[in-house]
């Protein structure tokens, strides 16, 4: 056998398993850079992913910022229509306490002026009575003088006052009881 052939087919074999290498090595880098890709691919799937939830997470806490506030204005709108109805019942309340204290008030004055006025016309009944008990005493007075006089007509100075008590002292002897006239007041109307 010659060299020739044998060392043609080594070549060959090697130029085969070069050309193999070569291929293999081609076909690595593709998978390597198709490996690349897709993990580049997937990496900026994830990355979408991921915006897309931040921007949703986002979204939603917008939604509920919203409708917090949203909330909270109808709550504070609420407390502010509340407040304005307590402080106006308040004030109505308030109304109705000072128009029952002048009311009182009126009826108070018109208690007093009505009491007056009574205790005025118990005076005048008073002063009226005074005046003829006083006039009834010193008639009975007279009339008993006089009955003395006739009795015994010289005893009768002894028994008499020098000075009469005038109308407005008291007329009533000491001990003796009175019947003191009953006042009713007049209607007024």
């Amino acid at each position: 056998m010659s060299e020739q052939p044998f060392s043609s087919t080594v070549k060959a074999t090697a130029l085969q398993v070069a050309q193999i290498v070569e291929a293999a090595e081609r076909a690595a880098e593709e998978l390597r850079t198709a490996a690349e890709t897709r993990a580049a691919e997937r990496i900026a799937e994830a990355e979408r992913a991921a915006e897309l939830r931040v921007q949703a997470a986002d979204d939603e806490a917008e939604e509920v910022r919203a409708a917090a506030q949203s909330d909270a204005e109808e709550v504070r709108a609420r407390a502010v229509a509340q407040a304005q109805f307590e402080h106006e019942r308040a004030q109505d309340r308030a109304r109705e306490v000072v128009n029952e204290a002048r009311a009182a008030a009126r009826q108070v004055l018109r208690d007093g002026e009505q009491l007056s006025g009574n205790l005025r016309e118990l005076s005048d009944s008073l002063r009226v009575n005074a005046e003829r008990l006083l006039r009834d005493v010193r008639d009975a007075h007279a009339e008993l003088s006089a009955r003395l006089d006739r009795v015994d007509p010289g005893g009768s100075e002894r028994l008499r006052p020098s000075n009469p008590p005038p109308l407005a002292t008291n007329p009533h002897p000491r001990g003796a009881e009175l019947d003191v006239p009953e006042f009713k007041p007049r209607r007024r109307r």
